[in-house]
């Protein structure tokens, strides 16, 4: 009883260090040292992300995310992500813009674009 009781704060306590944001029509700054995955799931959103966060989702539509994510994932549509680092850019949606500097702590990063007229372009 005492360690699944454990298992389950310890969860908790996790789960409480992510963003995620449902709602429509928001404005947020995150803090990637303490909130490492940002979810976006609602529509019309602007993220300022500061530092380097490990997962960043666009599943919304018509949203926007500025900064660093080691993975960035844009399943929605009509969403834009201008990144300074990435290392793995996945844009599976519809209509995306996203542009990135550089990687993170890859060699290069990885793109892959499987949705219809997406624009990814790497910026010097």
């Amino acid at each position: 009883m005492r360690t699944t009781l454990f298992a389950l704060l310890a969860m908790t306590s996790l789960a409480a260090a992510d963003v995620t944001v449902i709602d429509n029509h928001k404005t947020l700054e995150v803090d990637c040292a303490k909130d490492k995955e940002v979810n976006l799931l609602g529509n019309h959103i602007t993220v300022t992300l500061k530092g380097v966060c490990t997962k960043v989702s666009l599943t919304g539509n018509h949203n926007s995310v500025t900064g660093s994510a080691t993975t960035v994932a844009i399943p929605g549509n009509h969403n834009t992500a201008t990144l300074d680092k990435v290392d793995t850019l996945a844009v599976p949606g519809n209509y995306n813009k996203a542009t990135y500097k550089g990687p993170v702590t890859a060699p290069k990063t990885t793109v892959a674009v499987l949705g219809n007229k997406n624009s990814v372009t790497q910026q010097k």
